[in-house]
């Protein structure tokens, strides 16, 4: 048998693709190819199943012992237990939890590796008298040592748990109250990475105090008959009429139709809305929490963006503009697994200049061509003097409301061309919230 769980086809091919899911992360993020893919297969469905069950010693391969001990393990341990609280029946954090729990434990079995060969040249110097004692030792020391280093590593995976799910529901769209039909299992790795990020750690913490951002969302519609159903109203119109009216008598039925009192669908259809354009200072000067709560109202505006279905754009400047990132309205996990990895290298250092910033962001919303407004959200503690006639003109010519946050700081001239001028002395979720709801 080349597992060692009950109940488990180790040659289905939708098994196996599971297994192969988790070595492919593996050879991605430690470059190994040593981990065979039974035991990767029973990794992943002793957290994906909610009672996963052990064969019984005697039915297990010659060879598998070790194997045997880390699923019993898992199984057995309290730490293990509270894991898969995350992971039961949600197959993308099985074989993201379940890659990192791998990744730890060869770690631990290297470290324990290297202790053992340095207690070993100790021994040798002692004399060989003590060899034999040692020797009977061995079996008992190694087994208890690949059990610590089993739970060492269930330890370490736990610690990453809750931020590995922050990150699923961000790009799933949980907070922004949309649901998801794609899958995140192919971006695993990135996750992974983003998981061992400090900042993005401390960028979702923020970001999970927020009260919902749905609240604040704003979607220009109107109605029409035969647009998206958004819920219920009174009339005539039979052709939006709710189907158990129908459950009527036929001559109560017409008086509700004479009255203008059936039962209808309320349908509209929703007008395009322009773009969010974010311009984020990373100057020196936005040190420490500047940069960190910048960042988390960044994805706060991209939340919005997501629930408002627009598009969202997001440049980090300092005396010169960098990259453009973007999303579109109907992200794609892929996507917004790359805007969360930009938005978390990103570090704060060098000069600013904000006029340099603005009109870039201008040229760039020229180039999409849109009819539509746009808004250009601008992060920054800058206080240095702006080009206010050239980038008022820029403004003006793409059609673009400038809102400017100015952390801790005052620019008179920021002031006088922006359409909002929001003023931040505390970094906190409430004044994320106030931004957003601009």
């Amino acid at each position: 048998m080349p597992g060692v769980l009950k109940h488990i086809d180790y040659q289905d091919p939708f098994t196996r693709y599971k297994g192969q899911k988790i070595l492919d992360n593996l050879r991605k993020l430690k470059n190994r190819e040593d981990i065979s893919i039974d035991l990767a297969i029973d990794v992943y469905y002793t957290l994906y199943l909610p009672f996963p069950s052990l064969n019984e010693i005697s039915q297990i391969s010659m060879g598998a012992e070790k194997h045997y001990k880390m699923v019993k393990t898992i199984l057995n341990d309290s730490d293990a237990r509270k894991l898969r609280l995350y992971t039961v029946a949600d197959s993308f954090a099985s074989v993201a939890l379940g890659t990192l729990f791998l990744m730890n434990i060869m770690e631990e079995l290297e470290n324990d590796g290297e202790r053992t060969i340095s207690q070993g040249r100790g021994r040798s110097r002692s004399g060989s008298r003590d060899q034999d004692e040692d020797a009977k030792k061995d079996d008992r020391g190694e087994s208890r040592d690949i059990e610590g280093s089993i739970k060492r590593a269930i330890k370490k995976t736990l610690e990453s748990a809750e931020i590995v799910k922050e990150v699923e529901h961000f790009v799933y769209g949980y907070k922004a109250g949309v649901g998801h039909t794609l899958n995140l299992e192919d971006d695993v790795a990135s996750v992974i990475r983003l998981v061992k990020s400090t900042d993005i750690k401390n960028i979702l913490m923020i970001l999970a105090r927020v009260p919902d951002i749905t609240v604040v969302t704003k979607k220009r519609k109107i109605a029409y008959q035969r647009g998206e159903i958004e819920g219920y109203t009174r009339g005539s119109d039979v052709e939006r009429m709710v189907y158990t009216e129908l459950a009527y008598p036929q001559l109560y039925l017409y008086i509700k139709l004479a009255d203008d009192n059936l039962l209808l669908f309320e349908k509209v259809i929703y007008m395009n809305i322009g773009p969010i354009y974010v311009l984020v200072d990373k100057s020196g000067s936005m040190d420490g929490n500047k940069i960190l709560w910048a960042k988390a109202t960044a994805l706060a505006l991209f939340m919005r963006s997501r629930a408002e279905r627009r598009s969202f754009y997001i440049r980090f400047f300092d005396s010169e503009p960098y990259e453009l990132s973007k999303a579109s309205p109907g992200a794609k996990p892929s996507e917004t697994m790359k805007l969360l990895e930009y938005i978390a290298m990103v570090k704060n250092g060098g000069g600013t200049d904000i006029s340099k910033a603005l009109i870039t962001a201008c040229n760039d919303i020229a180039k999409l061509r849109t009819r539509e407004l746009s808004e250009v959200i601008l992060i920054t503690d800058g206080e240095d003097r702006i080009a206010r006639s050239l980038v008022r003109k820029a403004l003006q010519h793409t059609k673009t409301r400038l809102i400017t946050v100015m952390i801790m700081g005052e620019n008179e001239d920021l002031r006088s061309i922006s359409s909002d001028y929001f003023k931040v002395i505390k970094l906190s979720e409430k004044e994320i919230l106030s931004v957003v709801r601009a």
